[in-house]
């Protein structure tokens, strides 16, 4: 395929973006890469993002704002020349250079020789000697331009130009029908020099003026520009039009003017250090013309319609899928296929070559296409009412997915039999049979699978539910599954990685995937990037580089815009080149750009400012009083600046590196005294590589207290204070020790009956005066032990208030914490000194009754004492109060927890045996503990005959 396209990216900027004027005079860039701007209302510098302003009103060196030349010389300083001076900028500094006898007339350009002498060009030839300006007495009359070539100024006057060498001055006139001549550019390139004037552009060589004639040339024949690019094209300007000229051939640069030809009159040019071309206009501001690594073939390329769905490699070809039917991208042109008029809709989604036929997926169907001469052969017309969004060829099966359900073709016909009827009617996007014979089908609400268990669908991976738009298995078995907007799976069932945006992608979508070397490439709607392929299966997002970014505003015109679509054919590796849909054509970049990075931004520590005052340099030192500052920084950088990143640290203060973003400024307060340095990288957006470190020393002095000596003052005399506190205080200590003394004595007992008492209330019941559950941890070791040193039985029973409830929401919550004091008075008289009563919580009580022998009486002698409670005549409740009592005889070797759990079942039973009564809980053989503590409930362990139970409650149902 030949694939040679002149195209170029482009950018403009004017006073909308901060430009002074619109007319741009002259252009150079720094050693920092810095672009300096000469315009009509002053001078700018421009970092990609901000035009920092230089004029009259804030520079006092400026003789006037029409800034009409710029030169930097070998010792990096700025030469400005305007209307009426000469200034020089050195070291953040202006400087007027004619101060003591100002110039007449405007600067038009400047010379420097290897030598380090410089010349001006104005209303005379000067030369600049011994800090001061000296006017060339062997030149006579104004100079239009000036142009150095190895040792050699040439001078372009009225009527002719100059040559000054070492060896002296030679004027070269014009022929003399060419009146009224000025040499206004000179260049020199190819051994021959070019001149360009007010009335066309000349060659002069062995010593022959020849006119050369610019190709469809209509206007003004003045040239406005010349200038030498690094490849030796020599660009010329006129008015309307712009040319270059490369080994002796002429070309219209008609790309200059833009889509919209408005870019026309430049005057300046400059190519930086990063290739990218400048154009100044006199009337459009500034515009920036770069080559991508990316190449564009679209309706420049004969392609009918500028839409592009699907791509497929045809021979040495591409095969191109439109809006507007099929085309074939053949030595860089696009050429329309008969097949069109034949296709059910010219609408094409997909495309599948295969050896013998070609399928084609469209708005209205599927087609099928001769292999070899990509004629028509027949549509489907079972399908004519879906998109077809994919094809997949699974041996004797061509899966066909489209918007209203998967189908595949057998026997060349179309069917769906043994499909599930979820996949008859889904919106498929993307489909694929794997090596392991699987085939999964990504839909617009989640992913399927069919395996040895026929199909189904996938739910136990973080995608479930989600537009799956891309699926792709590489040659060691791992699959790649990309979604719509919630990023990629990789890996294989059961061992997936999911990886988004906040793991490091630059995007949650996924079209394409492409594996290239140990290089993925992956494509979605905000451009392309590569990732490393390793990494990634090491669960690792590693050296991740945007190959194009559209995410920036800029990428309208900065930019070969990527990607579309969602489904198969979207995108394919052809010819050594990486090849994507657009909705402007197809994007191809050629695989050995893999391999390369665009340029990474230089980071520039501008300024520092404290106070009202700046300060510039690599060692800045600030006073006592200036402890808040700010920190200027910027990247000179011209390719969709605004995705420049930055990062910054203040060595000494801050422990890591502090993340800007696009901010350019970093902001401290309260510093203390000391040195510090202050570090800056830089990277683009999309690029995984940080710059080298900017630095910049930064020392704040400290005040006169903050000195070494004043605080080793400060040390001393506040030692002598010290010791003299400390020996006052001896003494002090030794007249109070027999005071203090009797006084520990006596807070000591007084602290003993305040924690006893303290010790007390902790463990009871503000309610009641019962003990609480506090009671209970602090004791329960004391009671088992008692318990199992008498060998006797622990009675747990839980005895909780029937319906109270009901008697809080009747009677209030104040007649209810009454009641609850009448039962602890009750329990109280209906138990022994040796028996424990807490109260467990609301309305439900603990009991735990040592040294018992008859536990069932106890429990008959409490709930009788409840029952029988005149509660109708002392609270003048409705009805009488009754309760319901779970217990359980703990034997020794149990955990008392499985007690307080079987009491705890045995109370609900009672209650869900019609409450008011008592269940006791009893077994005469010892119980696993291991059943205790599967949890197994009351009902269980009665059935089983592992306890037995007596109740006031159906006790003959109980005991089964």
């Amino acid at each position: 395929m030949v694939l040679t396209q002149d195209e170029y990216l482009y950018r403009v900027w004017s006073v909308d973006a901060g430009l002074p004027q619109i007319s741009v005079t002259s252009i150079v860039q720094d050693a920092e890469g810095f672009l300096w701007l000469g315009t009509q209302n002053g001078l700018a510098r421009f970092d990609g993002v901000q035009f920092e302003v230089f004029n009259t009103a804030n520079t006092a060196a400026m003789s006037s704002n029409m800034v009409s030349a710029l030169h930097l010389d070998n010792q990096r300083q700025l030469w400005i020349g305007t209307a009426n001076g000469l200034i020089m900028y050195h070291k953040n500094q202006f400087r007027r250079l004619d101060a003591a006898k100002p110039l007449q007339g405007q600067i038009t350009g400047f010379a420097e020789l290897s030598d380090g002498r410089i010349f001006v060009g104005g209303n005379r030839l000067y030369q600049w000697t011994q800090q001061e300006l000296q006017v060339v007495e062997a030149h006579q009359g104004p100079v239009f331009q000036l142009f150095q070539h190895n040792d050699r100024v040439y001078i372009g006057g009225q009527g002719g130009f100059a040559e000054l060498t070492q060896n002296g001055y030679l004027w070269q006139s014009a022929p003399k029908d060419l009146a009224g001549l000025q040499i206004l550019e000179i260049a020199f390139v190819d051994g021959q020099l070019y001149l360009g004037t007010n009335i066309g552009l000349y060659r002069w060589h062995n010593s022959v003026w020849q006119p050369v004639t610019l190709p469809q040339h209509v206007g003004d024949s003045r040239i406005e520009s010349l200038y030498l690019d690094q490849q030796q094209h020599l660009w010329i300007s006129t008015y309307g039009s712009t040319y270059s000229i490369q080994r002796g051939v002429i070309e219209r640069a008609d790309f200059v003017k833009g889509e919209h030809n408005d870019f026309v009159w430049v005057e300046s040019m400059l190519q930086d250090k990063h290739k990218n071309i400048w154009f100044g206009s006199r009337s459009h501001g500034l515009k920036r013309l770069r080559k991508a690594a990316t190449q564009r073939f679209s309706l420049q390329q004969g392609l009918q319609d500028s839409y592009v769905w699907a791509l497929a490699p045809w021979q040495q070809h591409l095969l191109v899928g439109t809006r507007n039917g099929l085309a074939l991208l053949q030595h860089g042109v696009f050429q329309p296929l008969m097949a069109n008029q034949y296709l059910p809709s010219p609408f094409v989604y997909s495309l599948l070559v295969e050896d013998d036929k070609v399928w084609v997926g469209s708005r209205a169907g599927l087609s099928m296409l001769d292999t070899e001469t990509l004629s028509w052969r027949r549509n489907y017309d079972q399908i004519a009412h879906v998109l077809v969004t994919t094809l997949a060829r699974e041996n004797d099966k061509l899966w066909v997915g489209t918007n209203g359900g998967l189908y595949y073709l057998l026997n060349d016909e179309i069917v769906q039999h043994g499909l599930p009827e979820t996949l008859t009617t889904a919106r498929v996007r993307i489909v694929l049979p794997d090596s392991e014979n699987r085939l999964w089908v990504g839909t617009e609400n989640g992913l399927y699978l069919r395996d040895e268990n026929g199909f189904h669908s996938v739910d136990d991976v973080p995608l479930t539910g989600t537009f799956i738009s891309a699926l792709k298995q590489f040659d060691d078995g791992n699959l790649l599954i990309g979604s719509f907007d919630q990023g990629f799976m990789f890996g294989k069932p059961g061992q997936w990685q999911w990886f988004r945006q906040q793991d490091g992608l630059p995007g949650n979508g996924v079209i394409h995937v492409e594996q290239v070397d140990n290089q993925l490439v992956i494509s979605n709607f905000q451009g392309f990037y590569r990732l490393n392929y390793e990494a990634l299966k090491l669960n690792k997002i590693e050296e991740l580089y945007m190959l194009v970014d559209d995410r920036r505003p800029e990428a309208k015109t900065d930019s070969h815009r990527c990607c579309n679509g969602a489904g198969s054919s979207k995108g394919v590796q052809h010819q050594g080149r990486l090849w994507y849909p657009t909705l402007d054509g197809v994007v191809s970049l050629p695989l050995q750009q893999l391999i390369h990075f665009s340029d990474i931004p230089e980071p520039v520590i501008k300024k520092v400012t404290a106070g009202s005052q700046s300060y510039r340099g690599d060692n800045i030192t600030l006073p006592p009083e200036q402890r808040d500052l700010q920190v200027s920084f910027t990247a000179p950088y011209y390719v969709q600046a605004s995705s420049v990143q930055m990062r910054y640290r203040l060595e000494g203060y801050d422990e890591a590196w502090i993340d800007a973003s696009n901010r350019r400024e970093a902001f401290y307060t309260n510093l203390p005294s000391g040195q510090y340095r202050f570090l800056l990288q830089v990277r683009v957006a999309g690029d995984f590589r940080w710059s080298d470190t900017a630095e910049m020393a930064l020392k704040l002095t400290p005040f006169w207290h903050e000195k070494i000596w004043a605080r080793g003052l400060f040390l001393i005399l506040f030692s002598l204070v010290l010791w003299g506190l400390y020996r006052w205080r001896l003494m002090a200590l030794a007249a109070s020790q027999k005071q203090l003394a009797k006084l520990v004595a006596e807070r000591t007992e007084e602290l003993h009956l305040a924690n006893e008492k303290l010790q007390q209330i902790s463990m009871q019941d503000a309610l009641t005066g019962l003990h609480n559950r506090h009671y209970l941890d602090c004791n329960i070791q004391q009671i088992l032990s008692r318990a199992n040193r008498h060998s006797e039985p622990l009675i747990w029973a839980v005895l909780d208030l029937d319906h109270f409830k009901q008697v809080n929401d009747n009677f209030g919550h104040q007649t209810g914490d009454n009641i609850l004091m009448l039962v602890a008075d009750i329990l109280r008289q209906n138990s022994r000194g040796s028996d424990h009563i807490i109260r467990w919580g609301g309305e439900e009580f603990l009991l735990i009754l040592e040294h018992t022998d008859d536990g069932l009486l106890a429990l008959q002698r409490i709930h009788q004492a409840l029952g029988e409670y005149p509660w109708q005549r002392k609270i003048a409740l409705d009805k009488p109060l009754t309760c319901s009592i779970g217990a359980i005889a703990q034997l020794s070797d149990w955990d008392w927890q499985h007690s307080l759990r079987l009491a705890d079942q045995a109370l609900y039973w009672v209650k869900g045996h019609g409450r008011n009564g008592y269940m006791l809980l009893q077994t005469s053989d010892p119980i696993d503990t291991a059943v205790l503590a599967e949890d197994a409930n009351v009902i269980q362990l009665l059935a089983a005959g592992k306890l037995s139970g007596i109740s006031n409650k159906e006790v003959t149902a109980v005991s089964c």
